[in-house]
């Protein structure tokens, strides 16, 4: 039963309302043709969905920034690169791959040579820049789909993903020439760039502790031995 109407009260036809069949269910049953509003309700209920509105476009943009904050967290700020904890979940997603798929891959870790005289010698600043030209070099070669790192002070690192490993082992070879050929071109002169390789393979039975520690090493022992080819240690040789 409808209420009576006073003289003073205007009534508009429930299809006034623009949008009105498009919007939730909740206010489904004033879709009727014989039924009439008073300005009142039409005002609580344009109010409501105009709420309703509101709310979705705070929801989306929270997601949003959510997503942002993710991305953020997972970014090294001076270079764009992925940080520790992004690679970290890289090289976890990719194991997890090769679990799946009995995939292989090839971890390649890097340390710049002489780093800390640079610093120490024309400042933070001049730092940063080579930091900087390290990143655009090694990003300009590396495969769109691997995974390019820095993960602290003068350290790289890349996750070759899903590929044969001869393949993989010639490119870190050829990153490694190239990247001790070139040369940093910076306000205070030009500064030629050394780094250090070290590679480890990974197959379905890895975990990511082990991949990192044995690139780790295998870096270490280049540091060491100065060769042209990045050193590649087996899981038996980074366990002593």
């Amino acid at each position: 039963m409808y209420h009576a109407l006073s003289p003073t009260e205007e009534i508009f036809p429930v299809s006034d309302l623009k949008g009105l069949k498009e919007e939730p269910s909740f206010i489904g049953h004033l879709d009727q043709p014989a039924l009439h509003m008073t300005r009142e309700t039409r005002q609580l209920i344009e109010r409501a969905l105009a709420y309703a509105a509101e709310a979705q476009r705070t929801i989306s943009e929270q997601e949003t920034r959510i997503a942002q904050l993710e991305t953020l967290s997972m970014t090294d700020e001076l270079t764009g690169l992925l940080n520790r904890r992004g690679f970290t979940d890289a090289l976890d997603r990719a194991l997890a791959n090769a679990r799946r798929h009995d995939e292989q891959g090839l971890l390649v870790a890097i340390d710049l040579d002489g780093f800390k005289p640079v610093n120490d010698t024309f400042g933070h600043a001049a730092g940063d820049e080579i930091l900087k030209f390290v990143a655009d070099f090694l990003a300009e070669r590396v495969r769109t789909t691997d995974y390019l790192a820095r993960l602290g002070g003068d350290e790289f690192a890349i996750l070759m993903v899903n590929g044969n490993l001869a393949p993989a082992r010639h490119r870190a070879i050829e990153l490694k020439n190239e990247l001790n050929s070139a040369t940093a071109r910076l306000n205070h002169g030009d500064i030629p760039v050394r780094a250090s390789f070290g590679i480890a393979p990974y197959d379905r039975n890895a975990s990511p502790q082990q991949v990192m520690h044995m690139a780790d090493v295998a870096m270490y022992h280049d540091k060491r031995r100065r060769s042209p080819e990045p050193t590649r240690l087996r899981p038996f040789q980074a366990a002593r």
